[in-house]
């Protein structure tokens, strides 16, 4: 099995894949990305995750003819080249290669990259105990909603995290607002309902975040969409994070405040097992 990388139309092995040093995603962080996970080769929620690609290029003014693109097509052949059983597909859209100028032209032909890797594995030991993780102040860009290649910010504050020993970090509003982690969605229970921030311009829209809604709503666990403060949380009976990669990773501490029984909560777990009978069918 090899990683495998997609270019303006050709194959090649991940370890030769080049780009132009002039590309507007190398010099200006202009482009747009999406991560799909493909457990046993196929690809979860890909409508989802293309339909989210193509209104951030939107958002952007980045003009793409997806037809011709045929993304799916060449998913699949990413897949079968791969050949990982289990496989994470990155998906980037840039504006292209021209002169480096703030101005970009009015017509550019769009750098698409593709990489089809192994999809991570996280201990399970590590979901069981829930992971420790920190708060942390908003120094990102308006538009979380718009998935940005322009992820300064966001490594900034994660290794931050990790350096204390942290898995990541929740970032809040000038007012103490809970809106997302650095890579992943947030979610409390407390009282047997589920809240999660709402989607708008302040998060990142996640198709794994609304695939945990569904899951909630089948399992008849009430659902809020409503913005929350730090103390919610810290109050609250379980808190989980979620995104493509980690699909539900409990937390059992923030700031090095317990929450609930420092553990996997008897609701987290339920709604993970409902998450991965959807995911993947084939597993018990």
């Amino acid at each position: 099995m090899k990683e495998v990388a997609y270019v303006n139309g050709e194959f090649h092995d991940l370890r030769e894949a080049k780009i132009s040093i002039e590309d507007r995603g190398f010099q200006f962080a202009d482009g747009v990305y999406e991560v799909i996970v493909a457990p046993h080769r196929q690809p979860f929620h890909l409508q989802q995750h293309l339909e989210r690609l193509k209104k951030s290029t939107e958002a952007i003014d980045l003009p793409v003819d997806y037809d011709a693109l045929d993304l799916p097509a060449v998913i699949r052949e990413g897949l079968q080249r791969c050949d990982f059983e289990d496989s994470m597909i990155y998906l980037q859209i840039t504006r292209g290669v021209v002169p480096r100028d703030h101005l970009y032209p009015d017509a550019t032909t769009p750098t698409v990259v593709a990489t089809f890797k192994a999809k991570p594995v996280y201990d399970p030991k590590l979901r069981k105990r829930g992971v420790h993780i920190e708060t942390a102040r908003d120094i990102r860009w308006e538009h979380c909603h718009i998935k940005s290649i322009a992820l300064l910010a966001n490594v900034m504050m994660k290794n931050a995290a990790r350096q204390r020993g942290r898995f990541d970090a929740i970032i809040l509003g000038a007012d103490h607002t809970v809106r997302e982690t650095t890579c992943a969605n947030v979610f409390l229970l407390n009282h047997g309902v589920l809240r999660t921030p709402p989607a708008d311009q302040h998060i990142l829209h996640g198709v794994t975040r609304l695939y945990i809604l569904e899951c909630a709503r089948d399992l008849q666990i009430p659902c809020e969409e409503t913005y929350f403060k730090t103390a919610d949380l810290l109050a609250a009976d379980e808190v989980f994070i979620s995104s493509t990669t980690i699909d539900i990773m409990p937390v059992a501490a923030i700031d090095d405040h317990p929450i609930g029984s420092g553990a996997m909560g008897e609701l987290t777990l339920r709604l993970l097992e409902r998450f991965y009978r959807g995911m993947c069918p084939v597993k018990s």
